[in-house]
Order: structure tokens, then sequence, then C-alpha cells
């Protein structure tokens, strides 16, 4: 089983102030708050340990707080590829109603020590029922998870693989990058692997990229993480 080690503990002790930060519960009001949580559980999970696999997990809903999620989908022909990565704030999984299952599903994998929020199916179900608005924002977020697994793996098809790369970099850059000096620096545990898996290519290929755009100026990698110097060359690639 996926889940043997994970460290799981009640949620209802976690700072409300701290939650209001994310942006699933930013409009809900203290008191919506803590009736969600009395539904919900804290979830803890090591480096490189599964969340669950893909067609083995049990349905449910999790909420990042701390950590780095990567999601992966096993294609037709055995390769893995990384779906979405998963940052603190996002919401991933998937609900069943009835026997109706969500065909979309995929392995989650932790690739920092993470923490999460965990609310079960039958929780899930039961919060909807006295709670609908909080349900419902829930549902909202997990399924765009869901149609994102789609989309990814309908760009990787086609495009070739600078487009696919320079996609993938200006996405990370959006969601976590932070800017110093109109660099726009993304400081995350991402290996040349890693990014391969979510184009749909090699890590040589990955790696004769990276490389050339480096000696572009476009992007830089000497600090340990990646750095994207020239948005505007990196946007006219994705293009």
């Amino acid at each position: 089983m996926a889940y043997e080690a994970f460290r799981e503990r009640p949620a209802k002790s976690l700072n409300i102030e701290t939650l209001k930060k994310i942006h699933l519960f930013e409009d809900l009001s203290e008191q919506e708050i803590k009736a969600a949580l009395e539904y919900m559980s804290l979830r803890e999970f090591k480096k490189n340990e599964y969340l669950f696999f893909e067609e083995e997990g049990e349905p449910g809903i999790y909420i990042l707080l701390d950590g780095l999620i990567k999601l992966i989908k096993e294609t037709h022909d055995a390769r893995s590829v990384i779906v979405r990565l998963v940052f603190p704030g996002d919401v991933f999984g998937w609900i069943e109603w009835g026997k109706r299952t969500p065909k979309n599903t995929y392995t989650a994998k932790a690739v920092t020590p993470s923490k999460t929020l965990y609310i079960s199916n039958k929780d899930f179900i039961n919060l909807a029922i006295k709670h609908p608005s909080i349900a419902i924002k829930m549902t909202c977020e997990a399924t765009a998870i869901l149609m994102q697994t789609y989309e990814t793996l309908k760009s990787i098809a086609g495009g070739k693989v600078e487009e696919r790369i320079a996609k993938v970099l200006l996405d990370i850059a959006d969601r976590i990058g932070k800017i110093q000096d109109d660099v726009i620096i993304i400081d995350a545990p991402l290996t040349r692997m890693d990014i391969a898996e979510m184009t749909g290519t090699t890590v040589e290929t990955t790696i004769r990229t990276l490389s050339k755009w480096k000696k572009m100026g476009i992007i830089n990698t000497d600090r340990g993480y990646i750095e994207i110097l020239k948005r505007r060359e990196l946007e006219k690639l994705a293009i």
C-alpha cells in the first residue's frame, strides 16, 4: 500500500489565519474553516514517499500545505509523465459519486517532505451535505487538476521539444517564480529527469536544450536552480 508510512493526526489544531492564506479558504469565515476541518485529517509524507498509486488510490481530496508533490501518469507505451507539480495551496485527488469513477487518475509522490490536509470520499459527501459552498470549491479545484492531466498528455503528443520545455518553465515561473533584479528565480528541487517527464522527452534531450539556452543567455542553472534571464526569448520558443 502507498499509505503505510505516512503520519496522520486531526486537523482541528491548525492555525486558522495560516489557512486563510490558502486560495481555497480565503473567502471562508473562521466558522466555515473550523467546520471543514472537522472532516479533515493532517497527513505528512517523507521525501520520495508515495501518497497513492494510479488505479489503486482511494478516492478523496488532498490540499497541499507545505512541500512539493508530483502527479504522475503512465502512458500507453509505459512511459512515466509528470502531468502536474502540486505546490502549497493546490488541491488534488478525486471524488466518486455513486459508481462513477474519473478516468484521469494518477500517481502522487512527494518530491520533498510534504504536509497535506486530507478528506475521505465519505467525509467529503457529508461535508457537501452540510456545507455545500466549501465542497463546491474543493470539487472545482480538484477537477481542474484532473483536466490538466488530460491537457498535458495532449500537449506532449504534439509540438516541438523546445516548445514543450519552454512552456513548462514558464508555467512553473508563473506559479512560484520570484523576481529579483529582473531575473525570475525558480527555487524548486527539479531535476533534469523531472523536466523530461513533464515534457515527454529524454533526459539527454532536456540537458542539451537547457545547455543551449544557457549558452544563449536565456536561462542560468549555475546556482542549483533555474533562473530565467530573458523571459521574452523563452516565450518566443513556447509559441
